[in-house]
């Protein structure tokens, strides 16, 4: 039976860095200038095969963040890709596209320090603040008044990721005290930060507008409440009246064929004749199923059949889940592996969860032998 695995907010990261912001002409690559805490120097990244989630360094930094995300309810709007021309990490823009550069060397060498998860967290943190917020699109480089917003949506996600103050302000702590053109003083980015993180703080625990406590029983537990933001378009169906779940959705359904139909309804109709297939081109990486609710839900496992169980024939050709990511709204995150089975499986959580909306994200699967596409026959919460 699959268990969860240690939920990554909870796990030991090896990493320790400082804080860059790369800026670049947004036509020529030759002439990019990255921005780091110490002064800007040019440098020339190029897109590269690196730039694919294949290469195992930089699905470690997609693992981080996703993480960040998940916290925000964005989707990425850059990719990632790995270089030796930045020291550490740089949100850049290439020919015109967004990227996350991370410098490998840098990931090796701090691999295996369990004290550098949240410096490591606040990095890309403030790295993602700037693409999501358009810093990069200006063409204008590191300036004090984008660099403090970048501080505080990084303050604000350690927060929701459950760093304390002391963890969130650690990596700002050591750097210098003055500033200069592009960098604001030590001073001012630590208070940016805090008021990140005071935020973040205050919407995990429910506080009002005002920052006012909110108090609660203890058998009803606060619920953060992160609002679910779709990738792309959905497919989605109504819950029955007679529950809380409200909506169920779908990242992709591919088209019907040869007298078969693969949408989402097939999840739910008691049949291991039917099942949903994703309908994007490739093994079905990323696309996902999400579960809106009414209320809070109270949840303690999934019950589950992999694959089109329709035959051990049709099971075989078709993709089978192999790792699933389980994104809460309460902002835990967790993976659980599949067994390469049509047999009923059940997920266990690891305590029960409390959530308005859950997303169940294909992150690994076992290929089909004849065709790429991924189905689930069944899946039921409890």
């Amino acid at each position: 039976m699959p268990m969860f695995r240690t939920p990554i907010t909870s796990k030991p990261l090896a990493l320790l860095a400082a804080i860059a912001l790369q800026s670049a002409s947004p036509a020529f690559a030759e002439d990019q200038v990255a921005c780091t805490i110490l002064g800007c120097e040019r440098v020339n990244i190029e897109p590269s095969p690196f730039a694919t989630a294949s290469d195992f360094s930089v699905r470690q930094v997609w693992d981080v963040v996703n993480e960040i995300l998940s916290v925000s309810g964005l989707a990425p709007n850059f990719q990632v890709i790995e270089t030796e021309e930045v020291g550490n990490a740089a949100a850049v823009i290439i020919e015109k596209e967004r990227y996350l550069a991370f410098n490998p060397v840098w990931m090796d060498r701090y691999r295996n320090d369990p004290n550098a998860q949240w410096q490591l967290y606040a990095v890309m943190a403030h790295e993602v603040g700037h693409h999501l917020q358009g810093h990069t699109l200006t063409g204008l480089g590191s300036r004090p008044p984008t660099e403090l917003e970048a501080d505080e949506y990084a303050g604000f996600t350690l927060a929701a990721l459950g760093a304390s103050l002391d963890q969130a302000l650690s990596l700002w702590q050591t750097l210098d005290v003055e500033g200069s053109a592009t960098h604001p003083a030590r001073s001012q980015r630590l208070e940016a930060v805090t008021r990140g993180w005071n935020r973040g703080t205050s919407r995990a625990n429910g506080a009002l507008a005002n920052n006012a406590p909110v108090v609660t029983r203890a058998e009803d537990p606060i619920i953060l409440q992160m609002p679910r933001l779709p990738d792309r378009a959905e497919t989605c169906l109504d819950g029955p009246t007679s529950s809380n779940l409200e909506l169920v959705c779908v990242s992709s359904v591919l088209k019907a064929q040869s007298g078969n139909s693969y949408g989402l309804e097939n999840l739910f109709d008691t049949q291991t004749q039917t099942a949903w297939v994703e309908g994007v081109k490739g093994h079905g990486i990323g696309e996902y199923i999400a579960f809106e609710f009414s209320e809070p839900e109270t949840l303690s496992e999934i019950e589950l059949v992999n694959g089109y169980a329709k035959s051990d024939k049709i099971f075989a050709a078709n993709g089978r889940i192999k790792e699933l990511q389980l994104t809460f709204s309460n902002g835990d995150i967790a993976s659980v592996y599949l067994d390469d089975t049509s047999d009923p499986q059940i997920i266990e959580m690891t305590g029960t969860k409390r959530a308005n909306w859950l997303r169940l994200e294909i992150t690994d699967v076992y290929e089909g032998s004849r065709w790429a596409d991924t189905a689930i026959s069944e899946l039921r919460l409890r």
